[in-house]
């Protein structure tokens, strides 16, 4: 305690450790008895305790400090080890599922009312979700140059994803409140990243890769934003679609066994598609750098890759996924 505590203890309790220190060893010392000692030994753990007084909110104080130490750790494993991702679209389809809506039942069960609908979106990502009008007027539907649909309610403006069901009739007159729409919403693939493993080792064709937008330029894409594809292409190659194959060096590719179940064109997937505006430059034929990847979506008809802007450089990689840890579906566990 005089080791820890001398340099911020006051100077009284200094004093009063060293003369109840200095009584404690001629109590040893000498012939006292067991009462001598205990007293000597009661005065001694007095002083002790004077040199570092209770602090107020203890017990706060430890849990703070027990949270604090937690979240120093998990925030260094996600910067240098695991991180954790979303699959916002359905570019990966039916390999990982991104953010969906689907018609309501025609009569809600127990799961999906108050308290209950908590604990299924917990565990299966589920959640009813109903849009209402927050104006009076008549309706319109309209859809914007990414496809996305609106409900137009004089100025107010309603986001009505694809796959709910619509219980009002465009130009139909609602009032404030009135139930435009509704249906489950299903929350995307929740993911683990491996952000260490492609320091040791090369990418790998085939991979599940989350990558960095940083300088690719296109119209459609997010700046500095992270996309997950497969790894198709690896430095040095040349690359062509005939569809519904891959061509890799002028052989279709079969390994891993996934380029097979894709190219079958079968189970939701619909092969290799030749098309965007990178691969119409290229005539249909890219020929890959020493850093570059290609990246390309499962759901070929609906995925803006590099079909469209070109290929990954290998600065821009994050690393691979390796495991779906949310929701509960057939898809948890070990990323394919």
């Amino acid at each position: 305690m005089r080791n820890m505590r001398e340099d911020v203890a006051p100077p009284a309790a200094m004093a009063g450790l060293d003369a109840a220190e200095t009584g404690a060893r001629q109590a040893l010392a000498g012939a006292a008895g067991s009462r001598q000692l205990a007293a000597a030994a009661d005065k001694l753990s007095t002083a002790i305790r004077a040199m570092a007084p209770a602090l107020p909110h203890a017990a706060w104080r430890e849990n703070v400090e027990v949270i604090a130490v937690a979240v120093a750790v998990a925030m260094a494993f996600r910067a240098y080890f695991i991180q954790p991702f979303k699959i916002p679209t359905s570019s990966m389809f039916p390999t990982l599922h991104g953010i969906k809506f689907d018609h309501p039942p025609a009569r809600l069960g127990w799961l999906d009312r108050w308290p209950m609908k908590i604990g299924k979106w917990a565990l299966f990502g589920e959640w009813y979700t109903e849009l209402r009008a927050e104006q009076t007027g008549p309706t319109r539907l309209v859809q914007d140059r990414q496809g996305r649909q609106f409900i137009l309610v004089n100025q107010a403006q309603h986001e009505f994803p694809r796959g709910m069901q619509l219980h009002i009739t465009p130009g139909q007159s609602v009032y404030r409140g009135q139930l435009l729409a509704s249906g489950i919403r299903t929350a995307g693939d929740h993911i683990f990243v491996n952000r260490l493993i492609w320091h040791f080792r090369k990418p790998r064709r085939g991979e599940i890769m989350v990558f960095k937008t940083t300088g690719i330029q296109h119209p459609q894409i997010k700046k500095n934003e992270h996309y997950v594809k497969r790894m198709v292409g690896l430095p040095n190659e040349k690359l062509q679609i005939d569809p519904p194959n891959l061509l890799i060096n002028g052989a279709p590719v079969d390994r891993p066994a996934m380029f097979r179940r894709i190219q079958s064109a079968a189970g939701g997937y619909a092969g290799y598609v030749n098309a965007g505006d990178f691969l119409e430059q290229c005539r249909g034929v890219v020929r890959l750098g020493p850093d570059d990847y290609f990246a390309c979506g499962d759901n070929q008809r609906n995925s803006l890759d590099s079909r469209y802007w070109g290929p990954v450089t290998r600065r821009n990689l994050v690393g691979p996924t390796f495991f779906v840890y949310w929701p509960l579906s057939r898809r948890w566990g070990w990323a394919h």
